[in-house]
């Protein structure tokens, strides 16, 4: 692992492996862990880059300039120049799906290909999930929340089979880890009111929408399939790749040799 400051805040990553870059960024409350079953498999191909913005996991958590989405994009930057990286494939998902686009949006001469979940603005129904999942954390803990995302998050046979119980720990274990209540309260609130429709007209370049075809976030469930026709509308050369048995914004999780296939198949066709 690695740390490089960024106006006196120190910020962590981390690169495994040799070949074409790929940066991840993954879900509020899981950051790196999302990706745990399936960086190594990646890595036997590509150089696989995790790290964590200000305010969370083990980059510092407080900033004197606050938080916001810029900033954070900001951080990503400064990350990759202190890596040596010129250019690079950025795969998001959950809410680092904001921010792979954001990236994007503003630095296309850095980014080869993009990879993302359909998750680019706020819609009610997510606003008050963000803002739920502090009330579930507060006010009944760690635990509580783990179990709840893991519904949310699963495909439908593994919502209360399966690997539900174990998803459930690791959510809790992750979320304990990755953010404490003060921070987590500002972070929530700038994904809560992000709505970038504009910029995803920006993704110019190589782009595929990635996600299980499974569960509450499933791409044919009806949030998740509005979000992708406004999606198309705006890049209309999206591809859209969909992993059996996986959860919306799980596959990594549950399906991990299938999704690192279908993203080292992408960014081989992509380098």
């Amino acid at each position: 692992m690695a740390f490089v400051e960024n106006d006196g805040v120190r910020l962590w990553y981390e690169i495994k492996g040799e070949g074409e870059p790929i940066v991840l960024t993954g879900g509020f409350a899981l950051l790196h862990d999302q990706w745990d079953r399936v960086t190594d498999i990646l890595a036997r191909d590509l150089k696989v880059i995790n790290w964590h913005y200000r305010g969370s996991g083990h980059s510092d958590r407080a900033s004197p300039g606050g938080f916001t989405l810029d900033r954070w994009v900001d951080d990503l930057e400064i990350i990759l120049d202190h890596a040596g990286i010129e250019k690079a494939h950025f795969w998001g998902t959950s809410t680092g799906s904001f921010l792979t686009t954001r990236y994007a949006a503003r630095y296309p001469q850095r980014v080869k290909s993009v990879i993302t979940f359909p998750l680019f603005k706020a819609s009610v129904a997510y606003r008050k999930a963000f803002h739920g999942f502090l009330y579930v954390v507060e006010s009944f803990g760690y635990e509580a929340l783990g179990k709840l995302l893991q519904w949310i998050g699963c495909a439908d046979h593994n919502i209360f089979g399966g690997m539900s119980d174990e998803i459930a720990k690791f959510e809790a274990e992750s979320s304990a880890r990755n953010f404490s209540i003060e921070s987590a309260a500002k972070i929530v609130d700038i994904f809560a009111n992000c709505d970038l429709t504009s910029e995803v007209a920006k993704l110019t370049g190589p782009t595929m929408l990635l996600m299980g075809n499974s569960g509450q976030l499933a791409a044919d469930s009806a949030g998740t399939s509005e979000l992708v026709e406004i999606f198309k509308s705006q890049c209309p050369h999206v591809e859209i790749a969909l992993i059996e048995r996986g959860g919306g914004t799980y596959c990594m999780i549950e399906e991990p040799e299938e999704s690192a296939a279908v993203v080292v198949e992408w960014v081989q066709r992509h380098e």
